[in-house]
């Protein structure tokens, strides 16, 4: 997803629903000078939910919307608040600080809803921050633009491997960080299928000790080929034991090779496990 420039947004942000903007900052500074920051997030939506209705301000909060990728709905996502019936739309946040992913996400949403204006509010803080983002999205579209990375031809399955980086970044591109694990995993789906290339879907696999089934586990895993081990996920960073179970699963299934793709941050994080 192309970023705009700073004179894009600001040009924007500076005209789109002033008057209306700054009535629901007023709101958010109310709620977060009676609560206090750092509170879990439902209680600043519920009470904003409230200081809206006073002011005489529509909203809805846990609006959903269907997610389409290559027109295939890959499942919902549901807004924080929907004001007037979607000039506005509040992502509310309770951080350290506004982060670049906590923007990129409401660009990922106004993409999505088609809402006028996106509003990032932060009740992390000591005192209330928010950053406006316009729908500029709206109207343009970006080229996806590939640049394939190095890739050593001694490496398990360099064109595959190839094929399969193209098809997670070309999701990660259209959709944008945000959403739950489950419309990644659908959407890379929904492109495999676009490119030709053969997978299957594992929803649980078996656990054992010893010759002992001790039942079932949830995987949503992606075998790509019956040749890489894929999982498609939105988390805040891929961790040591994130790639330990992934080499559990390899071995259990008789693999060499599989990829931990997190698409919760600007850039789509990858990461190869191998087993020998």
């Amino acid at each position: 997803m192309r970023e705009a420039t700073n004179g894009e947004i600001n040009e924007l942000a500076v005209i789109i629903h002033k008057e209306l903007s700054y009535t629901v900052k007023g709101a958010c500074f109310d709620v977060h000078n009676a609560l206090g920051p750092m509170l879990p997030e439902r209680f600043y939506q519920a009470a904003l939910a409230i200081a809206l209705e006073e002011r005489g301000i529509r909203c809805e909060t846990e609006k959903g919307f269907e997610v389409f990728y290559r027109d295939s709905n890959v499942g919902r996502y549901f807004v924080d608040m929907w004001v007037e019936d979607g000039k506005l739309l509040l992502e509310l946040k309770v951080a350290p600080e506004i982060m670049p992913r906590h923007k990129a996400q409401t660009l990922s949403y106004l993409k999505v809803t088609g809402a006028d204006l996106g509003i990032v509010v932060n009740f992390g803080e000591k005192s209330l921050t928010d950053e406006r983002l316009p729908n500029y999205l709206r109207d343009k579209k970006a080229d996806f633009v590939w640049q394939p990375p190095q890739i050593d031809q001694d490496w398990l399955y360099p064109e595959l491997s190839r094929q399969l980086f193209e098809a997670l970044h070309r999701v990660h591109f259209e959709l944008g960080p945000g959403f739950l694990s489950l419309l990644y995993r659908r959407a890379v789906m929904v492109e495999l299928r676009h490119q030709e290339i053969p997978y299957r879907f594992i929803k649980t696999l078996p656990i054992t000790y010893r010759g002992h089934s001790l039942g079932e586990q949830p995987a949503q895993l992606i075998v790509v080929e019956d040749k890489i081990l894929l999982t498609a996920f939105a988390a805040n960073e891929i961790d040591e034991a994130m790639q330990g179970q992934l080499r559990a699963r390899l071995r259990l299934l008789g693999l060499r090779l599989g990829f931990l793709a997190n698409f919760n941050d600007t850039t789509l994080h990858i990461v190869p496990v191998r087993v020998a």
